[in-house]
Protein backbone atom coordinates (compact mmCIF):
# COMPACT_ATOMS: atom_id res chain seq x y z
CA UNK A 1 0.00 0.00 0.00
CA UNK A 2 1.49 3.16 -1.20
CA UNK A 3 2.07 6.19 1.63
CA UNK A 4 -0.41 8.16 0.19
CA UNK A 5 -3.24 5.60 0.75
CA UNK A 6 -1.76 4.85 4.12
CA UNK A 7 -1.92 8.58 5.14
CA UNK A 8 -6.05 8.87 3.55
CA UNK A 9 -6.99 5.86 5.36
CA UNK A 10 -5.76 7.56 8.49
CA UNK A 11 -7.21 10.51 7.87
CA UNK A 12 -10.69 8.85 7.29
CA UNK A 13 -10.33 7.00 10.11
CA UNK A 14 -9.12 10.07 12.41
CA UNK A 15 -12.00 12.15 10.86
CA UNK A 16 -15.24 9.84 11.78
CA UNK A 17 -17.61 10.86 14.45
CA UNK A 18 -18.55 8.16 16.75
CA UNK A 19 -21.20 7.59 19.43
CA UNK A 20 -18.61 7.74 22.34
CA UNK A 21 -16.27 10.88 20.90
CA UNK A 22 -16.75 13.20 17.87
CA UNK A 23 -14.00 13.58 15.39
CA UNK A 24 -11.29 16.34 16.56
CA UNK A 25 -13.01 19.93 16.41
CA UNK A 26 -12.70 23.14 18.35
CA UNK A 27 -13.25 23.13 21.72
CA UNK A 28 -15.95 26.89 21.58
CA UNK A 29 -16.15 28.75 18.09
CA UNK A 30 -13.99 31.78 18.35
CA UNK A 31 -15.82 34.39 16.78
CA UNK A 32 -12.71 36.51 16.84
CA UNK A 33 -11.37 34.50 14.11
CA UNK A 34 -14.45 33.53 12.31
CA UNK A 35 -13.03 33.69 8.42
CA UNK A 36 -14.35 36.20 6.31
CA UNK A 37 -17.22 34.49 3.87
CA UNK A 38 -15.90 36.66 0.46
CA UNK A 39 -12.36 36.67 -1.04
CA UNK A 40 -11.15 39.02 -2.89
CA UNK A 41 -8.03 39.89 -4.92
CA UNK A 42 -7.08 43.19 -4.08
CA UNK A 43 -5.77 45.35 -7.14
CA UNK A 44 -7.45 43.07 -9.76
CA UNK A 45 -9.66 45.25 -12.43
CA UNK A 46 -13.37 44.44 -11.38
CA UNK A 47 -15.59 43.10 -14.56
CA UNK A 48 -19.13 43.74 -13.52
CA UNK A 49 -21.66 41.14 -14.19
CA UNK A 50 -25.53 41.21 -14.53
CA UNK A 51 -28.19 40.60 -12.32
CA UNK A 52 -31.56 40.05 -12.37
CA UNK A 53 -34.62 40.85 -9.36
CA UNK A 54 -36.46 38.29 -8.18
CA UNK A 55 -39.65 39.70 -9.84
CA UNK A 56 -37.71 39.48 -13.04
CA UNK A 57 -36.84 35.18 -12.49
CA UNK A 58 -39.79 34.57 -11.68
CA UNK A 59 -41.37 35.69 -14.53
CA UNK A 60 -38.83 33.37 -16.70
CA UNK A 61 -40.85 29.94 -17.50
CA UNK A 62 -38.35 28.89 -20.41
CA UNK A 63 -36.14 26.96 -20.07
CA UNK A 64 -38.21 24.62 -17.66
CA UNK A 65 -36.52 22.42 -15.09
CA UNK A 66 -37.14 19.24 -17.47
CA UNK A 67 -35.08 20.81 -20.07
CA UNK A 68 -32.16 20.86 -17.90
CA UNK A 69 -32.16 16.75 -18.30
CA UNK A 70 -31.88 17.49 -22.39
CA UNK A 71 -29.61 20.55 -23.11
CA UNK A 72 -29.03 19.34 -26.36
CA UNK A 73 -32.54 20.64 -27.24
CA UNK A 74 -31.77 24.17 -26.47
CA UNK A 75 -29.90 25.96 -28.66
CA UNK A 76 -26.50 26.78 -27.51
CA UNK A 77 -26.34 30.63 -26.21
CA UNK A 78 -23.32 32.69 -27.65
CA UNK A 79 -20.42 32.67 -25.25
CA UNK A 80 -20.83 36.68 -24.51
CA UNK A 81 -21.14 39.34 -21.32
CA UNK A 82 -24.86 38.45 -20.80
CA UNK A 83 -24.58 34.76 -21.08
CA UNK A 84 -21.64 34.66 -19.20
CA UNK A 85 -23.31 36.67 -16.09
CA UNK A 86 -26.33 34.39 -16.43
CA UNK A 87 -23.50 31.08 -15.90
CA UNK A 88 -22.41 32.51 -12.77
CA UNK A 89 -25.54 34.22 -11.59
CA UNK A 90 -27.28 30.62 -11.64
CA UNK A 91 -24.66 28.87 -10.07
CA UNK A 92 -22.55 30.63 -7.55
CA UNK A 93 -24.21 33.77 -6.97
CA UNK A 94 -26.06 35.33 -3.37
CA UNK A 95 -29.40 34.60 -3.81
CA UNK A 96 -31.14 36.21 -0.68
CA UNK A 97 -29.91 37.92 2.32
CA UNK A 98 -31.10 37.05 5.69
CA UNK A 99 -31.56 38.90 8.91
CA UNK A 100 -32.26 39.15 12.37
CA UNK A 101 -31.28 41.65 14.65
CA UNK A 102 -27.92 43.28 14.22
CA UNK A 103 -27.11 39.74 12.69
CA UNK A 104 -27.17 39.52 8.17
CA UNK A 105 -25.58 36.76 6.12
CA UNK A 106 -26.00 35.89 2.95
CA UNK A 107 -27.25 32.09 1.13
CA UNK A 108 -25.71 31.43 -1.87
CA UNK A 109 -27.30 29.30 -5.27
CA UNK A 110 -24.44 26.44 -4.24
CA UNK A 111 -25.61 25.42 -0.77
CA UNK A 112 -22.54 24.86 1.73
CA UNK A 113 -21.52 23.28 5.00
CA UNK A 114 -22.34 25.47 7.71
CA UNK A 115 -22.85 28.13 5.29
CA UNK A 116 -19.10 28.89 4.99
CA UNK A 117 -17.91 28.60 1.42
CA UNK A 118 -14.30 27.06 1.00
CA UNK A 119 -15.38 26.91 -2.71
CA UNK A 120 -13.83 29.64 -4.82
CA UNK A 121 -14.38 29.98 -8.56
CA UNK A 122 -12.39 30.62 -11.55
CA UNK A 123 -13.58 31.29 -15.34
CA UNK A 124 -10.95 31.02 -18.16
CA UNK A 125 -11.57 31.84 -21.43
CA UNK A 126 -11.13 33.26 -24.59
CA UNK A 127 -12.45 37.15 -25.77
CA UNK A 128 -15.87 37.27 -24.39
CA UNK A 129 -18.03 40.26 -26.09
CA UNK A 130 -18.98 43.26 -23.84
CA UNK A 131 -16.90 41.51 -20.90
CA UNK A 132 -13.13 40.38 -22.18
CA UNK A 133 -11.19 41.66 -24.96
CA UNK A 134 -8.40 39.04 -24.95
CA UNK A 135 -8.24 35.60 -23.49
CA UNK A 136 -8.24 35.96 -19.54
CA UNK A 137 -8.38 34.25 -16.44
CA UNK A 138 -10.64 35.82 -13.61
CA UNK A 139 -11.70 35.36 -10.34
CA UNK A 140 -15.39 35.11 -9.39
CA UNK A 141 -16.37 37.54 -6.68
CA UNK A 142 -20.57 36.18 -5.77
CA UNK A 143 -20.47 39.58 -3.57
CA UNK A 144 -20.07 42.34 -5.73
CA UNK A 145 -21.30 39.66 -8.87
CA UNK A 146 -18.13 40.06 -10.75
CA UNK A 147 -14.80 38.80 -12.30
CA UNK A 148 -11.29 39.94 -10.77
CA UNK A 149 -9.14 39.85 -14.14
CA UNK A 150 -6.21 38.07 -12.73
CA UNK A 151 -4.40 38.27 -16.22
CA UNK A 152 -4.63 37.96 -19.62
CA UNK A 153 -3.25 34.96 -21.49
CA UNK A 154 -1.20 35.29 -24.65
CA UNK A 155 -3.16 34.41 -27.29
CA UNK A 156 -0.76 31.36 -28.34
CA UNK A 157 -1.07 29.78 -24.59
CA UNK A 158 -5.20 30.14 -25.19
CA UNK A 159 -4.71 27.91 -28.65
CA UNK A 160 -3.20 25.92 -26.71
CA UNK A 161 -5.19 25.58 -23.54
CA UNK A 162 -8.94 25.13 -25.82
CA UNK A 163 -7.01 23.23 -28.92
CA UNK A 164 -9.19 19.89 -29.33
CA UNK A 165 -11.88 21.34 -27.53
CA UNK A 166 -15.18 22.03 -29.29
CA UNK A 167 -15.49 25.53 -31.03
CA UNK A 168 -17.04 28.19 -28.01
CA UNK A 169 -15.45 26.36 -24.97
CA UNK A 170 -14.12 27.64 -22.01
CA UNK A 171 -13.49 26.27 -18.67
CA UNK A 172 -13.93 26.76 -14.87
CA UNK A 173 -11.70 26.18 -12.01
CA UNK A 174 -12.52 25.31 -8.48
CA UNK A 175 -10.65 25.46 -5.74
CA UNK A 176 -10.91 24.91 -1.97
CA UNK A 177 -10.02 26.89 1.32
CA UNK A 178 -10.27 24.51 3.67
CA UNK A 179 -9.62 26.69 7.06
CA UNK A 180 -12.82 28.40 6.08
CA UNK A 181 -14.86 25.23 7.50
CA UNK A 182 -11.63 23.63 9.88
CA UNK A 183 -12.86 26.97 11.73
CA UNK A 184 -15.81 25.55 12.59
CA UNK A 185 -15.65 22.04 12.09
CA UNK A 186 -11.92 20.74 12.95
CA UNK A 187 -10.66 18.12 11.28
CA UNK A 188 -13.65 17.03 9.03
CA UNK A 189 -13.53 19.96 7.37
CA UNK A 190 -11.80 17.99 4.42
CA UNK A 191 -14.51 16.03 3.89
CA UNK A 192 -17.29 18.83 3.79
CA UNK A 193 -14.95 20.88 1.98
CA UNK A 194 -15.30 18.20 -1.05
CA UNK A 195 -18.88 17.62 -0.49
CA UNK A 196 -19.23 21.53 -1.60
CA UNK A 197 -16.97 21.09 -4.48
CA UNK A 198 -19.81 18.31 -5.61
CA UNK A 199 -22.51 20.52 -4.88
CA UNK A 200 -20.34 23.60 -7.15
CA UNK A 201 -20.22 21.07 -10.02
CA UNK A 202 -24.02 20.15 -9.86
CA UNK A 203 -24.61 23.98 -9.82
CA UNK A 204 -22.37 24.38 -12.80
CA UNK A 205 -23.94 21.96 -14.67
CA UNK A 206 -27.72 22.63 -14.20
CA UNK A 207 -26.33 26.24 -14.69
CA UNK A 208 -24.83 25.33 -18.09
CA UNK A 209 -27.65 22.98 -19.66
CA UNK A 210 -30.04 26.16 -19.22
CA UNK A 211 -28.29 27.53 -21.94
CA UNK A 212 -27.93 25.23 -24.12
CA UNK A 213 -23.97 24.64 -22.88
CA UNK A 214 -22.68 21.11 -20.99
CA UNK A 215 -19.95 21.10 -18.19
CA UNK A 216 -17.27 18.07 -18.10
CA UNK A 217 -15.01 17.76 -15.76
CA UNK A 218 -10.88 16.97 -17.22
CA UNK A 219 -10.01 14.29 -14.66
CA UNK A 220 -6.70 13.53 -16.25
CA UNK A 221 -5.74 17.12 -14.70
CA UNK A 222 -3.04 16.86 -12.86
CA UNK A 223 -3.58 18.91 -9.17
CA UNK A 224 -0.47 20.87 -9.98
CA UNK A 225 -1.53 21.70 -13.48
CA UNK A 226 -5.17 23.12 -11.99
CA UNK A 227 -3.35 25.58 -9.99
CA UNK A 228 -1.01 26.70 -12.52
CA UNK A 229 -4.00 27.47 -14.93
CA UNK A 230 -5.57 29.38 -11.87
CA UNK A 231 -2.67 31.65 -10.90
CA UNK A 232 -2.77 29.98 -7.36
CA UNK A 233 0.42 27.85 -7.69
CA UNK A 234 2.01 30.12 -4.89
CA UNK A 235 -0.67 30.19 -2.77
CA UNK A 236 0.59 28.82 1.19
CA UNK A 237 0.05 29.49 4.77
CA UNK A 238 -3.32 28.03 6.56
CA UNK A 239 -5.48 30.18 4.05
CA UNK A 240 -4.52 28.52 0.95
CA UNK A 241 -6.29 27.69 -2.11
CA UNK A 242 -5.99 23.90 -2.77
CA UNK A 243 -6.78 23.47 -6.67
CA UNK A 244 -9.93 20.89 -6.95
CA UNK A 245 -11.07 20.17 -10.22
CA UNK A 246 -11.07 21.89 -14.10
CA UNK A 247 -14.42 21.60 -16.12
CA UNK A 248 -14.60 22.39 -20.00
CA UNK A 249 -18.09 23.88 -20.50
CA UNK A 250 -19.07 23.63 -24.12
CA UNK A 251 -22.37 23.70 -26.63
CA UNK A 252 -24.34 20.70 -25.37
CA UNK A 253 -24.29 17.50 -27.99
CA UNK A 254 -20.71 18.53 -29.29
CA UNK A 255 -18.05 15.91 -28.37
CA UNK A 256 -15.42 16.81 -25.61
CA UNK A 257 -12.78 14.38 -26.71
CA UNK A 258 -9.99 15.54 -24.21
CA UNK A 259 -10.12 14.56 -20.55
CA UNK A 260 -6.56 17.12 -19.94
CA UNK A 261 -5.21 20.16 -21.16
CA UNK A 262 -2.07 20.12 -23.42
CA UNK A 263 1.03 20.44 -20.56
CA UNK A 264 2.92 23.14 -23.24
CA UNK A 265 -0.52 25.53 -22.04
CA UNK A 266 0.30 24.28 -18.55
CA UNK A 267 3.77 25.54 -18.90
CA UNK A 268 3.28 28.23 -20.72
CA UNK A 269 0.55 29.53 -17.98
CA UNK A 270 3.69 29.17 -15.25
CA UNK A 271 5.11 32.43 -16.48
CA UNK A 272 2.17 34.44 -16.40
CA UNK A 273 2.15 37.71 -14.60
CA UNK A 274 -0.74 37.92 -12.18
CA UNK A 275 -2.56 40.07 -10.74
CA UNK A 276 -4.29 41.33 -7.04
CA UNK A 277 -3.32 39.51 -3.69
CA UNK A 278 -5.85 38.29 -1.54
CA UNK A 279 -7.63 39.54 1.71
CA UNK A 280 -6.79 37.80 5.09
CA UNK A 281 -9.90 36.05 5.96
CA UNK A 282 -8.74 35.30 9.41
CA UNK A 283 -6.39 37.66 12.08
CA UNK A 284 -5.16 34.17 13.13
CA UNK A 285 -5.52 30.87 13.02
CA UNK A 286 -5.66 26.82 14.35
CA UNK A 287 -3.66 24.50 12.39
CA UNK A 288 -5.11 21.43 11.76
CA UNK A 289 -2.03 19.02 10.74
CA UNK A 290 -4.77 15.46 9.67
CA UNK A 291 -6.48 18.17 6.96
CA UNK A 292 -2.94 19.19 5.75
CA UNK A 293 -1.77 15.23 5.63
CA UNK A 294 -4.91 14.61 3.78
CA UNK A 295 -4.11 17.61 1.26
CA UNK A 296 -1.00 16.50 0.61
CA UNK A 297 -1.95 12.91 0.32
CA UNK A 298 -4.52 13.11 -2.48
CA UNK A 299 -2.95 15.76 -5.18
CA UNK A 300 -3.22 14.11 -7.97
CA UNK A 301 -1.03 13.61 -11.10
CA UNK A 302 -1.93 13.55 -14.63
CA UNK A 303 -3.71 9.99 -15.79
CA UNK A 304 -5.33 9.10 -18.64
CA UNK A 305 -8.89 8.01 -19.34
CA UNK A 306 -10.84 6.99 -22.63
CA UNK A 307 -13.48 9.79 -22.95
CA UNK A 308 -16.07 6.74 -23.40
CA UNK A 309 -18.63 7.20 -20.80
CA UNK A 310 -20.46 3.87 -19.37
CA UNK A 311 -23.06 4.84 -17.68
CA UNK A 312 -24.20 1.50 -15.52
CA UNK A 313 -27.57 2.49 -14.24
CA UNK A 314 -29.25 -0.39 -12.93
CA UNK A 315 -32.84 -2.31 -14.16
CA UNK A 316 -34.50 -4.69 -12.03
CA UNK A 317 -33.72 -8.48 -12.53
CA UNK A 318 -34.86 -9.65 -15.95
CA UNK A 319 -36.26 -6.76 -17.15
CA UNK A 320 -34.01 -4.87 -19.16
CA UNK A 321 -34.40 -0.96 -18.88
CA UNK A 322 -36.49 0.73 -21.74
CA UNK A 323 -36.03 2.95 -23.91
CA UNK A 324 -36.90 6.73 -23.57
CA UNK A 325 -39.56 6.41 -26.03
CA UNK A 326 -41.48 3.17 -24.70
CA UNK A 327 -41.08 4.29 -20.93
CA UNK A 328 -44.72 4.42 -19.74
CA UNK A 329 -46.50 1.97 -22.28
CA UNK A 330 -48.10 -0.84 -20.08
CA UNK A 331 -46.04 -0.78 -16.90
CA UNK A 332 -49.02 -0.35 -14.75
CA UNK A 333 -50.45 2.86 -12.75
CA UNK A 334 -47.29 3.19 -10.53
CA UNK A 335 -45.23 4.72 -14.00
CA UNK A 336 -48.11 5.63 -15.58
CA UNK A 337 -48.17 8.07 -12.56
CA UNK A 338 -44.80 9.18 -12.85
CA UNK A 339 -45.45 10.13 -16.66
CA UNK A 340 -47.94 12.63 -15.42
CA UNK A 341 -45.65 14.09 -13.00
CA UNK A 342 -43.35 14.62 -15.67
CA UNK A 343 -45.78 16.93 -17.44
CA UNK A 344 -46.35 18.72 -14.20
CA UNK A 345 -42.75 18.95 -13.90
CA UNK A 346 -42.34 20.51 -17.27
CA UNK A 347 -43.63 23.96 -15.59
CA UNK A 348 -41.04 24.61 -12.99
CA UNK A 349 -39.21 27.26 -14.19
CA UNK A 350 -34.87 26.32 -13.41
CA UNK A 351 -33.64 29.49 -13.08
CA UNK A 352 -36.62 30.85 -10.46
CA UNK A 353 -35.97 27.41 -8.63
CA UNK A 354 -32.37 27.65 -8.33
CA UNK A 355 -32.20 31.02 -7.24
CA UNK A 356 -35.52 29.57 -4.57
CA UNK A 357 -33.64 26.82 -3.31
CA UNK A 358 -32.83 26.60 0.47
CA UNK A 359 -31.97 24.28 3.50
CA UNK A 360 -34.48 23.02 5.29
CA UNK A 361 -34.08 24.09 8.90
CA UNK A 362 -36.94 21.97 10.36
CA UNK A 363 -39.55 19.54 8.74
CA UNK A 364 -43.27 18.66 9.46
CA UNK A 365 -43.38 15.40 10.71
CA UNK A 366 -47.07 14.39 9.80
CA UNK A 367 -46.73 15.58 6.49
CA UNK A 368 -45.96 12.67 3.55
CA UNK A 369 -45.14 12.17 0.43
CA UNK A 370 -46.97 10.35 -2.83
CA UNK A 371 -44.85 7.40 -3.69
CA UNK A 372 -45.09 8.43 -7.43
CA UNK A 373 -43.13 11.37 -6.36
CA UNK A 374 -40.74 9.46 -4.42
CA UNK A 375 -40.33 7.29 -7.25
CA UNK A 376 -39.33 10.01 -9.61
CA UNK A 377 -36.65 11.06 -7.45
CA UNK A 378 -34.89 7.48 -7.30
CA UNK A 379 -35.10 7.70 -10.96
CA UNK A 380 -33.52 11.18 -11.66
CA UNK A 381 -31.12 10.41 -9.52
CA UNK A 382 -29.86 7.17 -11.63
CA UNK A 383 -25.95 7.97 -13.23
CA UNK A 384 -27.69 8.74 -16.97
CA UNK A 385 -26.21 10.94 -19.45
CA UNK A 386 -27.87 14.23 -18.15
CA UNK A 387 -27.11 16.83 -16.24
CA UNK A 388 -25.35 16.65 -13.19
CA UNK A 389 -23.86 13.49 -14.12
CA UNK A 390 -22.42 13.93 -17.34
CA UNK A 391 -19.85 16.43 -15.05
CA UNK A 392 -18.51 13.06 -13.51
CA UNK A 393 -16.58 10.70 -15.56
CA UNK A 394 -15.21 7.72 -12.94
CA UNK A 395 -18.04 5.87 -10.87
CA UNK A 396 -20.47 5.93 -10.07
CA UNK A 397 -19.92 4.67 -7.08
CA UNK A 398 -22.80 5.69 -4.53
CA UNK A 399 -25.74 3.97 -3.82
CA UNK A 400 -28.89 5.48 -1.37
CA UNK A 401 -29.69 3.89 1.92
CA UNK A 402 -32.92 5.21 2.97
CA UNK A 403 -34.89 5.65 6.02
CA UNK A 404 -38.49 5.25 4.72
CA UNK A 405 -40.05 7.36 6.98
CA UNK A 406 -43.61 8.70 5.37
CA UNK A 407 -44.24 7.67 1.72
CA UNK A 408 -47.66 7.15 0.96
CA UNK A 409 -47.96 3.26 -0.34
CA UNK A 410 -44.82 2.41 1.06
CA UNK A 411 -43.97 0.55 4.59
CA UNK A 412 -41.75 2.31 6.58
CA UNK A 413 -38.28 0.56 7.03
CA UNK A 414 -34.79 0.72 5.73
CA UNK A 415 -34.26 0.13 2.18
CA UNK A 416 -31.39 0.24 -0.61
CA UNK A 417 -31.51 1.82 -3.92
CA UNK A 418 -28.78 0.54 -6.19
CA UNK A 419 -27.03 3.29 -8.61
CA UNK A 420 -25.21 0.60 -10.56
CA UNK A 421 -26.08 -2.60 -12.21
CA UNK A 422 -24.94 -5.83 -10.97
CA UNK A 423 -24.36 -5.00 -7.74
CA UNK A 424 -27.05 -6.75 -5.18
CA UNK A 425 -25.23 -10.07 -4.89
CA UNK A 426 -22.16 -8.12 -3.69
CA UNK A 427 -24.08 -5.90 -1.09
CA UNK A 428 -25.70 -8.74 -0.24
CA UNK A 429 -23.25 -10.90 0.84
CA UNK A 430 -21.32 -7.55 2.61
CA UNK A 431 -24.45 -6.93 4.58
CA UNK A 432 -26.32 -8.69 7.46
CA UNK A 433 -28.24 -11.76 6.08
CA UNK A 434 -31.32 -11.40 7.77
CA UNK A 435 -31.95 -8.37 5.87
CA UNK A 436 -35.61 -8.87 3.66
CA UNK A 437 -34.06 -7.68 0.09
CA UNK A 438 -37.59 -7.40 -0.60
CA UNK A 439 -38.76 -5.79 -3.80
CA UNK A 440 -41.86 -3.51 -3.54
CA UNK A 441 -44.64 -4.93 -5.51
CA UNK A 442 -45.39 -2.13 -7.52
CA UNK A 443 -42.40 -0.47 -7.73
CA UNK A 444 -41.67 1.31 -11.26
CA UNK A 445 -39.01 -1.05 -13.83
CA UNK A 446 -35.75 -0.16 -13.93
CA UNK A 447 -35.86 1.05 -10.24
CA UNK A 448 -33.37 -1.45 -7.93
CA UNK A 449 -35.36 -0.64 -4.73
CA UNK A 450 -35.25 -2.92 -1.68
CA UNK A 451 -36.44 -3.48 1.64
CA UNK A 452 -33.89 -4.19 4.13
CA UNK A 453 -35.98 -3.50 7.31
CA UNK A 454 -39.61 -2.85 8.02
CA UNK A 455 -40.00 -0.83 11.02
CA UNK A 456 -40.52 2.32 12.22
CA UNK A 457 -36.83 3.65 12.34
CA UNK A 458 -37.08 7.76 11.78
CA UNK A 459 -36.04 8.07 15.68
CA UNK A 460 -32.88 5.57 15.25
CA UNK A 461 -32.48 7.98 11.85
CA UNK A 462 -31.76 10.86 13.88
CA UNK A 463 -29.65 9.16 16.31
CA UNK A 464 -27.42 7.95 13.15
CA UNK A 465 -27.81 11.82 12.11
CA UNK A 466 -25.90 13.62 15.46
CA UNK A 467 -29.54 13.20 16.74
CA UNK A 468 -30.78 15.99 14.28
CA UNK A 469 -34.34 16.06 14.07
CA UNK A 470 -34.67 16.80 10.45
CA UNK A 471 -33.66 13.17 10.21
CA UNK A 472 -36.54 11.98 11.50
CA UNK A 473 -38.87 14.57 10.51
CA UNK A 474 -38.31 13.68 6.98
CA UNK A 475 -40.55 12.38 4.21
CA UNK A 476 -36.94 10.29 3.44
CA UNK A 477 -33.67 10.34 4.72
CA UNK A 478 -30.36 9.26 2.20
CA UNK A 479 -27.49 7.93 3.42
CA UNK A 480 -24.99 7.83 0.42
CA UNK A 481 -23.36 4.28 0.88
CA UNK A 482 -20.43 4.51 -1.57
CA UNK A 483 -17.86 1.84 -2.68
CA UNK A 484 -14.42 2.34 -0.79
CA UNK A 485 -12.06 0.07 -0.91
CA UNK A 486 -12.07 -1.01 -4.79
CA UNK A 487 -11.89 2.64 -5.90
CA UNK A 488 -9.13 3.73 -3.86
CA UNK A 489 -6.89 0.71 -5.06
CA UNK A 490 -8.14 1.02 -8.29
CA UNK A 491 -7.47 5.36 -8.92
CA UNK A 492 -4.84 5.79 -5.85
CA UNK A 493 -5.58 8.10 -3.06
CA UNK A 494 -6.77 11.02 -5.24
CA UNK A 495 -9.73 8.93 -5.61
CA UNK A 496 -10.85 9.81 -2.18
CA UNK A 497 -12.01 13.34 -2.88
CA UNK A 498 -13.69 12.07 -6.17
CA UNK A 499 -16.14 10.10 -3.93
CA UNK A 500 -17.49 13.08 -1.98
CA UNK A 501 -17.62 15.13 -4.94
CA UNK A 502 -19.66 12.21 -5.88
CA UNK A 503 -22.02 12.49 -2.90
CA UNK A 504 -22.52 16.39 -2.94
CA UNK A 505 -23.71 16.05 -6.76
CA UNK A 506 -26.24 13.55 -5.58
CA UNK A 507 -26.82 16.05 -3.41
CA UNK A 508 -27.35 18.90 -5.03
CA UNK A 509 -29.70 16.52 -7.64
CA UNK A 510 -31.86 16.07 -4.56
CA UNK A 511 -32.21 19.47 -3.57
CA UNK A 512 -33.43 20.53 -6.90
CA UNK A 513 -35.82 17.40 -7.21
CA UNK A 514 -37.37 18.21 -3.73
CA UNK A 515 -37.76 21.66 -4.77
CA UNK A 516 -39.28 20.89 -8.12
CA UNK A 517 -42.07 18.90 -6.27
CA UNK A 518 -42.98 21.43 -3.36
CA UNK A 519 -40.50 19.43 -1.03
CA UNK A 520 -37.29 21.11 0.32
CA UNK A 521 -34.37 19.21 1.05
CA UNK A 522 -30.88 19.62 3.84
CA UNK A 523 -27.77 18.14 3.25
CA UNK A 524 -26.07 16.34 6.28
CA UNK A 525 -22.75 16.13 6.99
CA UNK A 526 -22.97 15.29 10.64
CA UNK A 527 -23.07 11.43 11.16
CA UNK A 528 -21.89 8.34 13.07
CA UNK A 529 -19.90 6.50 10.14
CA UNK A 530 -19.10 3.58 11.93
CA UNK A 531 -22.39 2.46 13.89
CA UNK A 532 -23.94 2.79 10.69
CA UNK A 533 -21.55 0.33 9.16
CA UNK A 534 -22.19 -2.18 12.46
CA UNK A 535 -26.18 -1.71 11.74
CA UNK A 536 -25.62 -2.95 8.52
CA UNK A 537 -23.38 -5.67 8.99
CA UNK A 538 -20.52 -4.08 7.07
CA UNK A 539 -16.99 -5.05 7.80
CA UNK A 540 -13.79 -3.07 6.98
CA UNK A 541 -13.33 -0.63 4.14
CA UNK A 542 -15.32 -2.07 1.68
CA UNK A 543 -18.43 0.53 1.63
CA UNK A 544 -18.25 3.90 3.53
CA UNK A 545 -21.13 6.13 4.56
CA UNK A 546 -19.80 9.74 3.32
CA UNK A 547 -23.31 11.75 3.48
CA UNK A 548 -26.43 12.42 4.57
CA UNK A 549 -29.59 14.13 2.92
CA UNK A 550 -32.99 14.46 3.99
CA UNK A 551 -35.89 15.52 2.43
CA UNK A 552 -40.05 16.57 3.62
CA UNK A 553 -42.39 19.24 3.86
CA UNK A 554 -40.12 22.03 5.37
CA UNK A 555 -41.61 24.02 8.49
CA UNK A 556 -42.19 27.68 8.12
CA UNK A 557 -39.43 29.66 9.23
CA UNK A 558 -39.64 32.30 11.56
CA UNK A 559 -37.47 35.42 13.18
CA UNK A 560 -35.64 36.55 10.65
CA UNK A 561 -36.22 38.82 6.98
CA UNK A 562 -35.35 37.80 3.32
CA UNK A 563 -33.38 40.42 1.56
CA UNK A 564 -32.94 40.97 -1.88
CA UNK A 565 -29.69 39.14 -3.29
CA UNK A 566 -28.55 42.74 -5.32
CA UNK A 567 -31.18 45.10 -4.41
CA UNK A 568 -29.17 48.25 -5.59
CA UNK A 569 -28.62 47.06 -9.22
CA UNK A 570 -31.57 45.26 -10.19
CA UNK A 571 -30.86 45.12 -14.45
CA UNK A 572 -29.18 48.68 -14.60
CA UNK A 573 -26.10 46.76 -16.44
CA UNK A 574 -28.44 45.29 -18.98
Amino acid sequence: MSEELVSILAYHKASKHNFNAYAPGPRRLDMAIKPNLFLSYRGARLLQLETESEKELKAKSFPAYEQAFSPGQLRPAVPDRQSISRLFFDSFAISVWRKTGNAKWPLRINPSSGNLHPTEVYLLSGPVEGLLKKPSVCHYAPLPHALELRAEVPPKAWKQLSSGFPEGTFFVGLSSIHWRVAWKYGVRAFRYSNHDIGHAIAALSFAAAGLGWEASLLEGMSSKGIAALLGISGSEGPEKEEPACLLAVYPAGKTCSKNKVCSDAVLAFEEISWEGSPNRLSPRHVEWVDIEKAVFATRKGETDYPREKKYMGPGPEGQPELPEKERGKGRGPALERTVLERAVLEGVSLRSMVHTRRSALEMNNSAYMEEETFYGILRRSLPEPHPPFNALVPGPFVHLLLFVNRVKGLRSGLYIFLRKSGEKEKLRTAMRNDFLWERPEICPPGLELYLLVEESLYYFAAQLSCAQRKAADACFTACMLSEFEEPLGAFGAWIYPYLFWECGVLGQLLYLEAEARGFRGCGIGCFFDDPLHDTLGLAGLEYQDLYHFAVGVPLPERGFLSLPAYPERGRKEA
